[in-house]
């Protein structure tokens, strides 16, 4: 057997392994009691804890984004007989095609039940739908108001241990995580998001995934240990996407770690090309695992539901990937006047869309959000002209390992551009990556400059030796 096989082989048995995790998960929870679940619903609209507004703007309380809550719990309550086609596809019932109204919808269920008003319904099959078997668990034992605060006290103590998981055994590295934990913490919009059902236990399976990573550095720089991780960790953010920046924000922090990883495994300033392989191959991982759980999913939901869902999935995926966005933008409200140059004038909406949501990052600040793009942008800046003027062979590699992380945000904007401009209040949340990597950069070289000859980690010297 090849080394390439030996790398992937046992990377593909785990994502097939982690799915079928997933799939008995989705079973479990749909074979659970639905009316304990619906009571508690119904007092959490009595108590104010949920409300009929799908998008309370900026509220702290009960999160930014009810409409996914209220999409969950539809799902997690509304009773269906069929055991399989409920792990699948979940029943969705609606009164508007399901783009508004998804709350006072889910009221009108827990309290009079879908026989008293002639809904819409259909089977939600196209993602995986990991935070029901999550939310389900929760609510076992907790009300809506205690889960949400678990959720954030959960992401906030994860950036905690991200950092921590660094160690301060190199201050580069510990420098590298401190600028995601902090910016984190400050600017990732926990407050508002952490909260959801989706969002918030999404954002802890991204950051406690890249802590194991940290914390297990040793051994998982090697590329026959790194595949098989990077590629379950694929598998897992996508069990948890709802196409809420999951993805590209794992896939943006993961690789730029990965690079400082290979470097200090490295221990000199001579292999940063080999730490830059490491880092593909990572990406690589990630991106494999993601599809193949992509494919697993929709191959299960056609086997239980119907050729449908395959036909719902490859209709709004192409919706999403529209270079030329005017019909999609129309079928969800938005307008397109542009008639000059649709493919150039759509990527750059997409990017200047994000951009304008800035203030969610400022908890509604507009001036906020300019200082913090403005420092942000000094920090690549004075990174990048260290890089450039230092005599350090590697610093230029060592900026571009960072900037990697950036290109895959970027990339991914421009090739949704459809959906990054339509949800652009919360796909802002993906610039914690060229926010925090602008510190770590900067961090980093301002570190490497104080320490011109690196020691190598006397543990990592004996793993290396040892592998």
């Amino acid at each position: 057997m090849g080394t390439a096989l030996r790398r992937w082989v046992p990377a593909s048995v785990a994502v097939l392994l982690a799915n079928g995790v997933f799939l008995l998960l989705a079973l479990w929870a749909a074979r659970l009691p639905r009316e304990p679940l619906a009571a508690k619903i119904e007092r959490a609209f009595a108590a104010g804890e949920l409300i009929e507004n799908d998008w309370p703007w900026l509220d702290g309380h009960r999160g930014f984004n009810q409409y996914h809550d209220c999409s969950v719990l539809q799902m997690v309550s509304n009773r269906d007989a069929r055991v399989w086609a409920a792990a699948m596809g979940p029943r969705i019932y609606n009164l508007n095609r399901g783009e508004t109204d998804r709350c006072a919808t889910l009221r009108a269920l827990v309290t009079g039940g879908p026989g008293t008003t002639p809904y819409l319904t259909y089977r939600y099959t196209r993602y995986w739908h990991g935070y029901i078997p999550i939310t389900a668990a929760l609510l076992s034992v907790l009300e809506i108001r205690q889960v949400r605060q678990v959720l954030r006290l959960s992401l906030y103590g994860a950036l905690l241990v991200l950092v921590a998981a660094a160690g301060t055994r190199d201050r580069r590295l510990l420098a590298v995580a401190a600028s995601v934990g902090i910016t984190g913490m400050l600017f990732w919009s926990v407050r508002y998001f952490g909260t959801s059902l989706t969002h918030g236990s999404g954002d802890i399976a991204v950051i406690l995934g890249l802590a194991i990573l940290l914390h297990w550095r040793h051994r998982l720089s090697r590329p026959e240990t790194l595949i098989p991780f990077c590629a379950v960790y694929g598998a897992i953010v996508v069990y948890l996407e709802f196409l809420t920046a999951l993805l590209p924000t794992a896939a943006g922090l993961l690789v730029p770690l990965v690079y400082v990883i290979g470097r200090l495994r490295a221990g000199a300033d001579g292999e940063p090309r080999r730490a830059g392989r490491l880092a593909l191959a990572a990406l690589l991982a990630f991106g494999a695992g993601a599809a193949l759980t992509v494919a697993v999913k929709q191959t299960l939901a056609v086997v239980v539901v119907g050729p449908e869902a395959a036909s719902t999935f490859a209709q709004y995926l192409q919706r999403y990937l529209n270079p030329s966005p005017g019909a999609a933008l129309r079928h969800f409200g938005e307008t397109w006047t542009s008639t000059d140059d649709p493919l150039l004038l759509s990527s750059l909406k997409a990017l200047y869309a994000v951009l304008t949501q800035g203030y969610v990052l400022t908890y509604g600040s507009q001036t906020g959000a300019l200082a913090l793009y403005a420092a942000s942008a000094l920090s690549w800046l004075a990174a990048g002209w260290m890089a450039v003027t230092t005599r350090r062979p590697a610093a230029l590699h060592d900026f571009l390992g960072f900037a990697a992380g950036v290109a895959i945000i970027v990339a991914w904007a421009l090739t949704f551009q459809t959906h990054t401009t339509i949800h652009k209040w919360w796909m802002v949340r993906m610039l914690l990556v060229p926010l925090a990597f602008g510190w770590g950069a900067l961090g980093w070289e301002l570190l490497a400059r104080a320490r011109p000859r690196p020691q190598p980690d006397p543990i990592e010297a004996r793993v290396h030796d040892v592998s």
